[in-house]
């Protein structure tokens, strides 16, 4: 597997970033376009960047063993927001890197090719991205994401305050804001959005996969959620990517 690191302009970031991407190296294109394969937008956390995957899975092996294309973007401390000192992280993501790569490198836009997952603050970006724009994507991961903004209500300290005033505004309608994976699940939209979440049963955020779930099945929505013991951590990530790759993304990481 070619691993492989590009920067470029973006608009909708009015400056120079990175991507770091997982494509087949020559031996094992076997006569197949990029355009024939399954694509994984994976996205880091808050105190991660778009290496973090690439330094601490295995998510280059798993990608070369299912024969995928995983591209992992930099979206900083953004919580993969908009309107962050005139920068759009969210669409970013959503609109501006699918377009590009469709025309630069002819990865495929179709839906049934591509799926988005994320750990943390990942989990909290790849879910409002699915979740928005659902006729993008089969289905959706999340790994120890924080998928309901409920909790932050009560831990904000003005640290937080100073790190995230552009998400201040969110805890005003908790219940409503589209920043909150959990206020944007919708019976219709969703009815056939895969969701596979998963938490560590010692991980702080284990509360919000809980909460994303008990909507999600109100709703009666396509949501598996796996609890598991583990913390905040890569050794908890990792086989669980590898999970979502084989029995999500139907690709043999063996």
């Amino acid at each position: 597997m070619a691993v492989v690191n590009i920067t470029f302009r973006s608009e909708q970031l009015k400056r120079n970033t990175q991507v770091c991407l997982c494509v087949p190296d020559s031996i094992r294109m076997n006569d197949r376009a990029i355009s024939d394969r399954k694509v994984l937008w994976l996205l880091h956390g808050l105190s991660e960047d778009n290496t973090s995957w690439i330094t601490y899975s295995n998510i280059a092996y798993y990608a070369m063993k299912g024969d995928f294309i995983v591209i992992m973007p930099a979206g900083d401390r953004s919580m993969y927001c908009d309107n962050i000192n005139g920068q759009n992280y969210f669409k970013f993501i959503a609109d501006e890197l699918p377009e590009y790569f469709h025309q630069i490198f002819g990865i495929s836009n179709e839906r049934e090719k591509n799926y988005i997952a994320g750990l943390s603050m990942g989990g909290l970006g790849a879910s409002k991205i699915a979740l928005t724009y659902p006729e993008r994507y089969t289905a959706m991961g999340s790994f120890s994401g924080l998928l309901d903004l409920s909790p932050l209500k009560y831990v904000l300290n003005d640290e937080m305050k100073n790190d995230f005033p552009f998400m201040l505004s969110a805890l005003d309608d908790i219940k409503h804001t589209p920043l909150s994976p959990v206020a944007l699940l919708d019976r219709e939209k969703h009815k056939d959005l895969k969701m596979y979440i998963s938490s560590g049963l010692q991980d702080n955020l284990v509360i919000t996969s809980m909460s994303f779930k008990r909507r999600a099945d109100k709703l009666k929505l396509d949501c598996e959620l796996v609890l598991k013991k583990g913390k905040h951590e890569w050794t908890f990530w990792d086989p669980q990517v590898k999970h979502f790759c084989e029995k999500i993304m139907g690709c043999k990481c063996e």
